[in-house]
């Protein structure tokens, strides 16, 4: 199954290194602690242990591309703590490889929920107003994340569908506008695929793909160029994956 939508999902590893932590080191000042976080330590140690086994096996299994499975597993974690927002993002994300949005959008909203501000879970949200193109919505959404520090590696992505999003909203000199301001010295396929949608959305097909072509040549790595070809075939403008099919994790 294509999965046409980048998503972020909780480290489960993480989270299970909690476990183990000195009890010196939790004894030093951390960051708000969530109710959820609280209602996690209090249960059993065996419980404890049990919970984090399951929520691992469930995020290897959606890794592996086994929905159905991962939503049983899923259904057993949330049998011992029903209001994680790792579990209930993994649930979402199942429910956007079968293309539920209205689910998802459920999932993501109670994982919110339990952790407000997440950028992890704002992402996904916005991904799924992307998606189903409410392109205000995903712009706005989009842009309220890149003033969050903290998920860096997904900057330049988050740009690019901010970019398409202006396409699609009539704003076609700002997104240009932002596409000079890409160079093909950054370390990420921005700067050819800006410049591909904005020869895609002046209906110039030949120089778009001249683009991506450059691209593929630079970024070789099809796991790095994969979330880059899916965003464009979301939005319309390519049918096929170059290079054969590929997922993203």
């Amino acid at each position: 199954m294509k999965k046409l939508i980048s998503l972020f999902l909780f480290s489960v590893a993480f989270l299970s290194a909690q476990e183990a932590k000195p009890e010196a080191e939790k004894a030093q000042p951390e960051k708000k602690t969530h109710q959820y976080e609280v209602d996690i330590q209090n249960l059993t140690a065996e419980k404890r242990k049990e919970y984090y086994t399951k929520l691992f096996k469930a995020q290897t299994l959606f890794n592996q591309k086994r929905i159905f499975e991962t939503l049983a597993e899923l259904a057993e974690v949330q049998k011992i703590y029903p209001n994680d927002p790792s579990s209930l993002n993994i649930q979402g994300a199942c429910y956007v490889e079968f293309r539920n949005f209205q689910k998802a959008r459920t999932a993501f909203s109670n994982a919110l929920k339990a952790h407000p501000e997440n950028p992890n879970v704002l992402f996904n949200l916005a991904e799924i107003a992307f998606v189903t193109h409410q392109w205000q919505e995903a712009h706005d959404s989009l842009s309220a994340l890149l003033k969050d520090r903290s998920n860096l590696s997904m900057r330049e992505l988050i740009r690019f569908k901010i970019l398409l999003c202006k396409i699609k909203l009539g704003a076609v000199d700002e997104a240009q506008e932002q596409a000079e301001k890409t160079s093909f010295l950054d370390d990420s396929p921005l700067h050819y695929y800006a410049n591909a949608a904005i020869d895609y959305s002046k209906d110039q097909p030949a120089k778009a793909e001249a683009w991506l072509n450059r691209c593929s040549s630079i970024f070789t790595d099809p796991r790095l160029i994969a979330p880059w070809q899916d965003t464009l075939i979301e939005f319309g403008y390519i049918r096929s994956f170059y290079g054969g099919d590929l997922e993203v994790d």
